[in-house]
């Protein structure tokens, strides 16, 4: 398919009469008025082939997309609302007897923009133009949090996994070389692996039977794919990889014969925990299990402007906080808008995360984990801001005067040891060491960042700072899963998820730029009922 650029179209004369009808402060009226004659075609081309049939507008696809996240509709939907509604006609300059298009087209485009890269194209484009507009300022206050995405799919059991797992594998096998397949696999696998596999609708027996079953059945059918009578494809085929890291990830052989694998060398990074979607991850997070995403989102909080989201992701669910953090702030500097503050929780403020930050100038606020060595349980213990260490030299001065005599770089940190000769009859010993032997200490190599930051975070400037700007965001998350239905994923796989993700931060940034040009201010926030006086 190819695209033929077209100008952005005028507003039809029909529809500048009916303007009244838009309301004025929604996304339709901002995007109709002011952003729509400011997208080209031209942004998209490299989407598309040179040569072959011309393409409906990637600027119209685009701007339904986020239509179309903005209100939850399928893309049926979303198909029937350019065709029957004014808003949309009236923002995307159509006029009013288009007739639109097939709504597979949607899906179409979505694909095209993954296969080219150009996920974040839109989402930063429209961000620069709320920027030219004064909106979002440069060196201001963010903030940032993180939310778990649930994938589109079942809760499944171990056993209910291998089955549907192995069940996906044959479907596949079936499609691709239904004459080989049929051969191969015993027709009574169809009563078995037929269906979809619920543990509900079977008797005890029939679990034990089948948890005694599946094992076997998926290593012989691999081993018959692996043969090289096999057409070579079917290894290649996504769900039969699956299917064989599935079987390496649950079974094991002991003496020859395949049992469940108990424990194991695989953390949640690999383990696949659905084959409906083997990119999500089982994860856990205050309590909360789920398997699914990530979702990382930063948004601006300076009280002259809207709050804009300036970055939105979706990550591995098992990716942590802290891990996150160096990515945002990467693409928050590729679009020019790293801010002066950047107010987070815990789970980003590691040692390394302050000083990266530091670096490029911006402020990390958010509490730091405490040291929680012994010594600072102990009455007036010896804790390692009492120490004189000297990073160059690899070695340390204690309060007692002593030094260590051995000191070791570990990467980015520096382990120190103090003799036991030297610690055994220290008068300071009830204080400092709690073993047996001579105190050891770890530290890393901005220790001193990391102690600055908790001084600082005791104090009550830093407090009401914090308690000002940083819960605001639990806001944001809010309006993402109940205005923008964000919690559960639309797609299967992460990178679909992705994107769903951007298109939704692009509908919610003209919704709030949109309220905020038409003289709309968020509410304040609600009272509690207060009977006592302050006095």
């Amino acid at each position: 398919m190819s695209l033929k650029p077209q100008p952005p179209r005028s507003m039809p004369e029909e529809l500048e009469q009916l303007a009244h009808l838009v309301p004025v402060g929604s996304v339709y009226r901002l995007v109709g008025d002011v952003l729509y004659e400011q997208y080209d075609d031209t942004d998209y081309v490299d989407l598309y082939h040179a040569e072959g049939k011309p393409g409906i507008s990637p600027v119209l696809l685009a701007l339904v997309t986020v239509f179309q996240f903005l209100e939850k509709l399928a893309d049926r939907q979303a198909a029937e609302a350019v065709r029957v509604r004014l808003d949309w006609k009236y923002a995307l300059h159509l006029p009013l007897g288009y007739t639109g298009f097939h709504y597979s087209v949607l899906s179409e485009f979505r694909d095209r923009v993954l296969q080219h890269g150009a996920e974040a194209r839109l989402f930063d484009g429209v961000l620069e133009q709320l920027r030219s507009m004064g909106l979002v300022k440069r060196r201001g206050r963010q903030r940032t949090d993180s939310l778990a995405v649930l994938s589109k799919v079942r809760d499944l059991t171990r056993i209910e996994q291998l089955v549907e797992t192995l069940r996906l594998a044959l479907r596949a096998l079936l499609k691709e070389e239904q004459e080989w397949t049929r051969a191969t696999v015993p027709s009574t696998w169809e009563d078995i692996y037929g269906e979809r596999c619920v543990l509900e609708r079977l008797t005890e027996a029939q679990r034990q039977v089948l948890a005694q079953q599946v094992g076997p059945d998926g290593q012989w059918l691999l081993e018959r794919v692996g043969e090289d009578t096999a057409p070579s494809r079917l290894r290649s085929l996504p769900e039969v990889e699956v299917l064989a890291r599935t079987w390496e990830q649950q079974f094991t052989r002991v003496e020859g014969e395949l049992v469940f694998r108990e424990g194991g060398p695989y953390d949640g990074k690999t383990q696949i925990a659905t084959p409906h979607d083997p990119e999500a991850r089982y994860s856990e997070k205050r309590g909360q299990a789920w398997v699914g995403y990530k979702l990382q989102v930063t948004e601006a909080d300076d009280e002259d402007q809207p709050h804009l989201i300036t970055d939105i992701a979706i990550t591995p669910s098992v990716e942590t906080d802290y891990a996150a953090l160096e990515p945002i702030q990467d693409r928050l500097d590729d679009r020019d808008l790293l801010p002066a503050q950047q107010f987070v929780d815990g789970g980003y403020t590691s040692e390394q995360n302050l000083v990266r930050s530091g670096e490029r100038g911006v402020d990390l606020m958010g509490p730091v984990q405490q040291d929680t060595r012994p010594q600072t349980r102990l009455p007036h213990g010896i804790t390692l801001d009492q120490f004189e260490v000297d990073f160059e030299a690899c070695t340390a001065v204690c309060p007692a005067g002593q030094r260590a005599n051995i000191g070791t770089r570990r990467g980015k940190r520096l382990v120190l040891r103090f003799p036991r000769t030297v610690c055994v009859d220290c008068p300071l010993r009830p204080r400092c060491c709690t073993g047996k032997g001579g105190r050891h200490i770890s530290l890393g190599w901005h220790y001193s960042i990391l102690q600055a930051a908790r001084a600082r975070q005791e104090t009550e400037e830093f407090k009401a700072l914090y308690r000002k700007h940083r819960g605001g965001v639990e806001g944001c998350l809010s309006a993402l899963v109940r205005g923008q239905g964000i919690r559960v994923g639309r797609y299967i796989g992460r990178a679909k998820n992705h994107l769903q993700a951007l298109f939704t931060g692009v509908a919610v940034n003209l919704k709030r730029a949109a309220r905020w040009l038409a003289g709309m201010r968020p509410q304040a926030k609600r009272q509690g009922l207060r009977l006592r006086s302050s006095a």
